[in-house]
């Protein structure tokens, strides 16, 4: 029998045991996406981050999950995805209903983020497009994705000119878990639209380098680069012996750091 559960972590379910059961055991241990999610699950980021999690259980083995978060602080970016069934369990209607939960969890919620963002192939973009998902790329039909929440503008490029406002100075901060989607989503998809490429020399993305300093923090210093309100607008890490590097949005580019 197929029992549906949502998972807030940081507290103790059997959904949440299961999710990090499949993770564990399905996904690549190497994969940052995987150590990412198992860092999240086991509550981890629960003191900054908000999480919620979709599951599918055939008892006690979880068969199908979808996942959104955001970092709990103003004008926050979501993330939305995760999206899987176990083969056996497919074409059941498990993955529909998990993703009417979710979406109607999200018009439910008190405090949402300004929009999602996810990656997503061309196989799975329509079903996302039924949730207000689009193509945030010009020409093309598949991701990334964008699903603008709230009063946010339903252009991505207005989207970007609001959020990388004019300001007169910027602040280096300590790189923490709950801006990770401004880095490796908002940055990452606003410089795919510029054809500029995104990623440190030792870090393809903020995910790779704030998991190398979880495990070790002789490993580097990580920040993240923000305007007076609080909109995170780039990023740096220092390895040791070696000189900050950093990258920032192009609207930022001139100004003394």
């Amino acid at each position: 029998m197929i029992t549906y559960q949502t998972f807030f972590p940081g507290k103790e379910s059997a959904a949440g045991k299961a999710l990090d059961a499949w993770v564990r055991d399905a996904e690549p241990a190497e994969a940052s996406y995987a150590q990412m999610m198992r860092f999240r699950l086991s509550g981890q980021a629960a003191g900054e981050c908000h999480d919620a999690y979709f599951a599918a259980l055939d008892e006690d083995r979880c068969v199908s999950r979808v996942w959104y978060g955001w970092g709990d602080h103003a004008d926050s970016i979501g993330n939305f995805g995760n999206f899987r069934t176990a083969e056996d369990h497919r074409k059941q209607g498990i993955g529909r209903i998990l993703l009417e939960r979710c979406f109607a969890e999200l018009a439910a919620a008190k405090s949402k983020p300004l929009a999602l963002f996810c990656s997503a192939g061309a196989f799975i973009a329509p079903v996302y497009r039924k949730y207000g998902f689009r193509a945030l790329l010009p020409g093309t039909d598949h991701g990334p994705l964008y699903c603008p929440l709230g009063d946010s503008p339903q252009d991505f490029a207005e989207f970007c000119r609001n959020y990388y406002h004019p300001a007169e100075k910027l602040e280096f901060l300590p790189g923490t878990i709950g801006y990770r989607h401004e880095i490796d989503l908002l940055l990452k998809f606003a410089f795919a639209c510029d054809g500029r490429d995104f990623g440190l020399s030792d870090f393809p993305s903020y995910e790779a380098a704030f998991l190398a300093v979880q495990s070790d923090p002789a490993n580097g210093v990580l920040e993240r680069i923000a305007l007076p309100d609080g909109h995170t607008v780039g990023w740096g890490f220092t390895a040791p012996g070696k000189e900050r590097e950093v990258q920032i949005h192009p609207a930022y580019q001139d100004m003394v750091l």
